[in-house]
């Protein structure tokens, strides 16, 4: 028999002991221990330390994290397997496809393989190439708190500013003279890493601007969450398919392995039916043998009944209808399961991905009535919010607050990191497994001490559960997709046509209340009954109901194994302002004081300016960051002397 795994994550109990051994305060820096704090091994697990209370201290986030190894052990275990297979390419292979399911921690992998060849002297660049303006920042602020100053990419001179090592660009900013400007700065010694390298195959300008900024690198380290076939796509560069045109990766971490690593958290699916009605005019004549004239007919049919998929799509209309009452009862129980959460972990969040615009401000109401609170609504809108700032705005201030809920339309997917995120309602007609795995992959990320399984309430639509299905049995990240169903599943307002025109004359007319159908986790399902019982076990023992359907198999086999511990994931690294971060506020404070003394010296504010370029400071939009200081000291003397 295997014996089992060495225990790493301490319990309650050793955490408590810690805690108390050090009188609430960091062993490390002596400040007083938040809710966040880390009960960390004195000789590291990974170096055999064994996980009890005489090798353990309570540590604040930052001394945990500074603590750090002389080797890669402070790397998770795929992360070092990626960087072996990296360090012993052939020579002159240059491309290295890796393949990591969402929240496994691709950018630090990258990133920890960048600093690497840096060290080695093997490359003197680096640049990233992201799909969105949001990832474009949050890989300038990853990479900082890595050691590497990278500059997000708002002007021509961003791509090789003095001061950095390097530049994050989206794919849309290569198109014109992004690609030359790139493929200049690679005549150095390059790593050019490309997330989500899928994207690059929506377009086929997409993929020549990549094909010619990128092809000079001296490597070229392409990120995916989402293995992909060719099929119609258009031509990806610096790839590779075998015969039946799956895209070949050389390391693969998928989500099956995330979760029996504790890297990933499990996700369960709570399947909801309900009976919806609605109205076809247009079926209503097909199928009418009368006369000349208007004929109403309504049709009723509960989501299991065995629709074609119009009809899915019709009763699905009606059930997300915020008026009906399907949708309102469905967030009353997500709510009462993240109240529920909430009482342990006081900052864990809902996410409620929605159809349309109108709906997500239906929802957002219904939420409000019943927390009292009114939730962010992020949606895309090119003509109110220009580049996307506000959402993005929004999903910061969301991401680092403790808000219970947000209501999207399809803008918290594909690369938006919302650790806290718990609980999940799933209110969007497009059923594609890329979308569907792109919302699953928001709840699978796990921080520090937390322990439960995320939740993503779904309608029990045949093809929703064969997903849920597919990622509970097989507890993969392989998706076959068309470029057609990756364009539909990111439509900017969110509506779907699910095979119908775009004249739809339907009319859903109600819905019943939801009525819970069944939970699917680790590949089984259970039944509502097995939920209520296993409920009832719960509270017997004084174990959270939220643990209920991890109780069921073990009532099924009256054999109570234990449940095997996380693997402790630290928290993210709190590390000083970014350098591009604190360049911009430079210069708007340099532009301030500039005007400030200006009027104290009366002045032109053109006339200070000069007067600096010929003290000797470079332009601003020139200057490193340390330069930038300079100016700012020599305008306080200025001021000082006046």
């Amino acid at each position: 028999m295997t014996p089992e795994p060495a225990r790493r994550r301490f319990n309650s109990s050793e955490r408590a002991a810690l805690y108390l051994a050090a009188d609430g305060r960091c062993t490390g820096c002596g400040i007083e221990l938040q809710p966040s704090w880390h009960a960390d091994h004195i000789a590291p697990y990974s170096a055999g330390g064994p996980t009890d209370v005489t090798n353990g201290q309570a540590l604040c986030p930052t001394c945990n994290l500074a603590k750090g190894t002389s080797d890669m052990s402070n790397l998770r275990t795929w992360q070092r397997r990626a960087t072996e297979l990296f360090n012993v390419l052939p020579p002159g292979t240059r491309d290295f496809l890796v393949s990591a399911t969402p929240g496994a921690g691709k950018t630090r992998y990258a990133l920890r393989q960048a600093g690497d060849l840096i060290a080695q002297g093997a490359i003197e660049r680096v640049a990233v190439v992201v799909p969105t303006d949001a990832l474009r920042q949050q890989w300038a602020d990853a990479a900082e708190g890595q050691g590497l100053s990278l500059k997000p990419v708002a002007e021509p001179e961003d791509y090789d500013k003095a001061g950095y090592r390097g530049c994050v660009v989206t794919y849309q900013q290569l198109l014109g003279a992004g690609a030359d400007l790139l493929r200049r700065v690679t005549r150095r010694p390059t790593l050019v890493i490309l997330d989500e390298i899928h994207h690059a195959g929506e377009t086929r300008s997409w993929g020549e601007a990549l094909q010619r900024a990128a092809e000079k690198a001296r490597y070229r380290l392409a990120l995916t969450g989402t293995p992909w076939r060719r099929d119609n796509q258009s031509p990806i560069p610096f790839v590779k398919y075998n015969a039946e045109g799956r895209v070949i990766v050389d390391y693969a971490y998928e989500y099956g392995e995330a979760v029996a690593d504790d890297v990933c958290r499990r996700i369960e699916f709570h399947a909801y039916d309900g009976e919806a009605r609605w109205t076809d005019p247009a079926r209503a004549r097909r199928t009418s043998a009368s006369g000349p004239g208007t004929v109403t007919v309504e049709f009723a049919a509960t989501l299991g009944a065995g629709m074609d998929g119009a009809d899915v799509s019709a009763a699905l209309d009606a059930l997300y209808e915020p008026k009906h009452n399907w949708m309102p009862e469905m967030l009353a129980q997500a709510n009462v399961m993240l109240d529920d959460l909430r009482e342990e972990i006081p900052d864990a969040a809902g996410l409620v991905v929605c159809e349309r615009q109108w709906h997500a401000r239906g929802y957002a109401e219904l939420i409000e009535r019943i927390t009292g609170q009114k939730p962010p609504v992020v949606v895309s809108d090119p003509q109110r919010d220009p580049g996307g700032k506000i959402a993005k705005a929004q999903i910061d201030a969301f991401r680092n607050g403790r808000g219970r809920w947000i209501v999207a339309v399809k803008m918290i997917s594909e690369g938006v990191d919302i650790p806290r995120l718990a609980i999940g309602v799933y209110a969007s007609k497009t059923q594609t497994p890329l979308f569907f795995r792109q919302v699953v992959g928001r709840f699978v990320r796990m921080r520090e001490g937390e322990e439960f399984n995320a939740r993503l309430l779904i309608p029990a639509a045949p093809e929703l559960l064969r997903h849920a299905r597919e990622i509970e049995e097989e507890l993969r990240h392989q998706l076959d997709l068309a470029e057609a169903e990756e364009r539909k599943a990111r439509e900017g307002d969110g509506s779907s046509n699910s095979g119908q025109g775009q004249l739809d004359f339907r009319e859903p007319l109600s819905a019943s209340a939801p009525v819970f159908d069944r939970a699917i986790l680790g590949g089984q399902e259970s039944t509502p009954d097995e939920v209520a019982a296993a409920g009832a076990e719960c509270r017997k023992l004084g174990i959270p109901a939220r643990f209920a359907v991890n109780l069921v198999p073990l009532l099924r086999s009256k054999e109570a194994t234990p449940a095997r511990e996380p693997t402790t994931v630290p928290l993210p690294e709190e590390v000083a302002v970014p350098r591009h971060k604190r360049e911009k506020l430079l210069r708007g404070e340099i532009t301030t004081l500039v005007g400030r003394y200006a009027r104290r010296a009366g002045m032109e504010p053109q006339d200070v300016n000069t007067n600096l370029l010929k003290a000797g400071h470079p332009k601003r939009a020139d200057a490193t960051v340390e330069e930038l200081e300079q100016a700012r000291q020599t305008l306080l003397r200025w001021m000082a002397d006046l």
